[in-house]
């Protein structure tokens, strides 16, 4: 149904009729006698006066039957004398309530059943009802009434400026709803747009669902909201609402400020009116602010969010647009002339007082100074600020960084590596070389070290400092890990079946494989692995590894000792917790860092210390590893102070697989 406010046809009518008789005694039309519509059978009268304007099919036989002789003396047999129907009618181009109140009585005269009959128009007030129950507010773009059976739409209001609806008119919904759509939503959301407003979907979901509301963008960049009710379910009729939701999506609930949407938005409105001021983008965190909300409670926490937008908002920085992106990260779109960089470490850091309590607040924050004629999108622009503040390396000396442009290429090639990981171990790009550990006596090989390599297809290798670190920090090492892992028990498996010599070889296992379930499990049913014997399986851990290690990761490790596997800690010395690591875990093996080893010669103490470090380990039961041997006079040094195994180019240098085991088969 739609709503009428037109005059040119109320349908307002009182009718005196006979039941008994079926006939039209006397018709009242806005307050005149009609001596032209009586005598007239009610039936032909009903026919020419309302059913004609019956809304659908179900409509007009509902009212046939509602309507006719028999079902009104059957109602008044039944004790009824007053009745009240609700009709929907079209007239025209508009869409009609009436209200038909009936009054049965019976002529004490003629003996007959008589009744009085008042035909209303009530399509306002019914709409109104209706819309009070499912509007929220007033500030709605669209209203309208649509016939699922029908396929008609009628707009009550219509606020759109870039189109032109006629308003209080039958119009096909199909043909409306390709109207907006083409004129009012953005491009991008034009294919949902139409899916999301299609009838056969709206029939399926209203019947489901009982309601069904959407968002998309319009061509102004705003957001609508499009929500349809039932009207009235039983003539399959709905009510559609469209209001504006731009500042409701891009308002932060906590702190009122915009949200990323609203702050892009707003900060595009600028550029587009100011394009020669000079302007800033600055990226906040505030750091260990997880931590602030475990001890102190959410509620708190809140308030604090509260006082840092207070603070920022009243500093010399003044923003002109001031965001919170999610949790403790805030942006401020500045003047540049403001930013005052000397003042920026007093305003990184504040004491927060609630009541007794003192919290003191440390923030980071990174810089992008927009160059003129920039062609960046303003969300380019927040990302390059954010990027910078991941450049503060002493934040309590300086707690903010200025970007530049090496950043940006850094970062890049960072993405690239872990983007690629997958591909390149899908394309062979990664291999597995062997660098061969040396006994100090025989010089016999005796044990090798599983290096990774990577190179890519038609380009130059890609050194291991370049993308191990960049996979350790992001997580992603333990797919490499795995595909270390995998490669050298195939090898390991393949020798052993062919009859060939086989040697322990050491993988590398970060500390997130030591937190991962499913590697160690791989790991440990390789070393129930029959086919290759237990002592070939050797481990490499880092210092690092350990800081980390949790309960499970070490019982993994101490387990796989019981069962006769070697566990090597890797680069022993360069860390500050090398010693209490040797105090606190088991070890088979330590390999002395290469720094140790390259000093070699250079002063008394630093041999002093090489050689305490190898007694050190025998003491304990460990063999020692020399990584980095390089020089004869290294070798003779390590040799005659009791090292256990070289490694290093003196000897040898990593090398790919067949190189590996060609050299092996020639020791036999």
């Amino acid at each position: 149904m739609v709503l009428q406010t037109e005059q040119t046809e109320r349908l307002r009518k009182a009718l005196h009729i006979d039941i008994t008789d079926g006939i039209i005694l006397a018709v009242m039309r806005q307050g005149r006698r009609q001596e032209n519509d009586t005598k007239e059978t009610m039936e032909a009268w009903m026919e020419r006066h309302v059913f004609v304007y019956a809304s659908t099919p179900k409509v007009l036989e509902t009212m046939k039957k509602e309507f006719s002789v028999s079902s009104l003396l059957r109602e008044y047999k039944h004790g009824k004398r007053f009745l009240v129907y609700r009709c929907h009618l079209v007239n025209r181009d508009m869409m009609l309530v009436d209200k038909v109140t009936i009054y049965l009585f019976e002529n004490t005269v003629t003996g007959h059943v008589e009744a009085q009959m008042f035909i209303e128009d009530i399509t306002q007030e019914y709409l109104d009802n209706v819309t009070n129950e499912v509007l929220y507010q007033k500030d709605y773009k669209l209203l309208s009434l649509i016939s699922l059976d029908r396929e008609i739409i009628n707009f009550r209001s219509c606020h759109l400026e870039d189109i032109d609806i006629k308003k209080r008119k039958n119009i096909p919904y199909k043909k409306a709803a390709e109207l907006v759509c083409g004129h009012h939503i953005h491009p991008n959301d034009r294919e949902r747009f139409l899916s999301k407003t299609n009838l056969t979907f709206l029939r399926k979901t209203m019947e489901e669902k009982g309601m069904h509301s959407f968002a998309v963008q319009t061509t102004g960049k705003l957001t609508e909201r499009y929500t349809y009710y039932w009207f009235d379910k039983s003539e399959n009729m709905l009510l559609m609402v469209a209001d504006d939701m731009t500042k409701e999506l891009e308002t932060d609930p906590l702190t009122g400020l915009p949200n990323r949407a609203g702050f892009l938005r707003q900060v595009n409105e600028i550029f587009q009116k100011q394009t020669d001021a000079s302007y800033a983008i600055l990226f906040f965190n505030i750091q260990r602010f997880k931590a602030i909300n475990d001890l102190f409670g959410y509620e708190k926490g809140d308030r604090i969010l509260k006082k840092i937008v207070e603070v920022l908002e009243g500093s010399f920085l003044k923003p002109l647009v001031t965001a919170r992106m999610e949790a403790d990260r805030f942006v401020a779109f500045v003047d540049a002339a403001n930013l005052k960089l000397e003042k920026m470490n007093q305003l990184l850091h504040y004491s927060y007082y609630d009541g007794n309590t003192e919290i003191e607040l440390h923030g980071r924050c990174g810089i992008y100074y927009v160059p003129k004629s920039c062609t960046l999108s303003v969300s380019d622009m927040c990302d390059r600020a954010k990027l910078a503040k991941n450049y503060i390396s002493n934040q309590y000396v300086q707690p903010y960084a200025v970007y530049d442009e090496s950043m940006k290429m850094e970062y890049d090639d960072n993405s690239r590596v872990m983007i690629n990981l997958e591909q390149a171990i899908e394309k062979n790009e990664f291999c597995v070389y062997y660098q061969p550990v040396y006994d100090a006596k025989t010089e016999e090989i005796v044990s090798a070290e599983a290096l990774v390599r990577w190179i890519p297809e038609k380009q130059k290798q890609v050194l291991p400092g370049r993308f191990i670190p960049i996979l350790e920090n992001s997580g992603h090492i333990t797919k490499l890990d795995t595909f270390v892992n995998k490669t050298v028990q195939e090898v390991l498996k393949k020798r052993q079946k062919e009859g060939k010599k086989v040697l322990p070889v050491a993988v590398n296992l970060s500390r997130m494989d030591l937190m991962d379930k499913d590697i160690m499990s791989r790991i440990w049913d390789n070393v129930k692995d029959t086919r290759v014997p237990v002592s070939m399986f050797h481990y490499e851990l880092t210092e690092s590894a350990y800081a980390d290690i949790t309960e499970s990761g070490s019982k993994f490790l101490t387990g796989l000792q019981n069962q006769g596997a070697k566990i090597l800690i890797d680069d022993f010395g360069s860390g500050i917790s090398s010693f209490s690591t040797v105090r606190d875990y088991e070890f088979d093996i330590i390999k002395l860092d290469m720094g140790f080893v390259q000093k070699i010669g250079t002063s008394k103490k630093t041999d002093n210390i090489l050689i305490a470090l190898i007694d050190l380990a025998h003491s304990l039961d460990m063999k020692v590893i020399a990584e980095g041997v390089e020089t004869k006079e290294q070798v003779e040094f390590l040799r005659k102070n009791n090292c256990d195994y070289f490694q290093g180019f003196y000897y040898a240098k990593p090398m790919p697989q067949d190189e590996f085991e060609a050299m092996l088969d020639r020791e036999l």
